[in-house]
């Protein structure tokens, strides 16, 4: 499931950095194989959320998982600004590492808040009305801060694809096909694609596959890198600061 997240993330920047600057994009041939691209790459982003839900359950220590997040987020942003943006650094539109840092921060309070609301009350009108307001705060607080400071790769629509990943955490099938529907609606009707994903995703019985715990932490911000330098030789993108 990662090589696939990988694959389709690839193919669909090629379509972003590569087919979108080419001089001959007008072309009706161009514009079909990069709409052809780019419906594929929507098969990536619902599986990196699913990633860090699963991630977050399976870590021993969430606080280094932020941190590598984090870290990540900062590394990828000039490799993502000079593919995306022809700049160096550009804070007005920032790389995915950054929603899926939210989205894990997010998860991490709901879960905080959640697990004492299930301990102070045995009572299921209290555990339900607190939890859900715990939701609403916190999907509240995001989507002011992604709208307002953090404008990162599929927003607050993105974090709250992982929150509903994680609320549905024992029921991945359900949840996935929530979070889904969810992007579908709030970031057009393209994103339905990745209802795919719930293929391999039925497959996955939790079980820890090849160890490529990095793989996506260095593959992400080197591609970028790839894509842009080749932009650049071609003449296709141009750098500013």
């Amino acid at each position: 499931m990662k090589i696939l997240a990988l694959v389709t993330m690839t193919i669909d920047h090629i379509g972003a950095i590569l087919l979108e600057q080419n001089p001959h994009y007008s072309e009706a041939s161009v514009q079909y194989l990069d709409f052809v691209f780019r419906a594929i790459g929507r098969l990536a982003f619902p599986l990196f959320c699913f990633f860090i839900v699963e991630g977050f359950h399976y870590t021993r220590n969430r606080k280094k998982y932020a941190i590598r997040l984090l870290i990540f987020a900062m590394v990828s942003e000039i490799p993502f600004d000079m593919a995306f943006n022809g700049r160096i650094l550009e804070g007005r539109d920032n790389n995915v590492g950054f929603t899926l840092l939210t989205g894990m921060l997010s998860i991490w309070i709901l879960d905080t808040f959640i697990k004492r609301i299930y301990r102070k009350y045995s009572d299921r009108f209290h555990r339900w009305l607190l939890t859900g307001l715990a939701i609403g705060v916190v999907l509240l607080v995001v989507y002011i801060l992604e709208n307002n400071m953090i404008r990162s790769d599929y927003g607050a629509a993105g974090v709250f694809a992982i929150v509903f990943l994680y609320l549905f955490m024992n029921y991945k099938m359900r949840g996935f096909t929530i979070a889904v529907i969810w992007l579908g609606l709030t970031c057009g009707m393209i994103e339905f694609i990745s209802l795919l994903d719930l293929l391999p995703l039925y497959f996955y019985h939790g079980r820890q596959g090849r160890k490529m715990k990095y793989l996506f932490y260095i593959f992400y911000p080197v591609h970028l890198l790839i894509l842009a330098g080749i932009g650049y030789a071609l003449g296709w993108i141009h750098f500013g600061v």
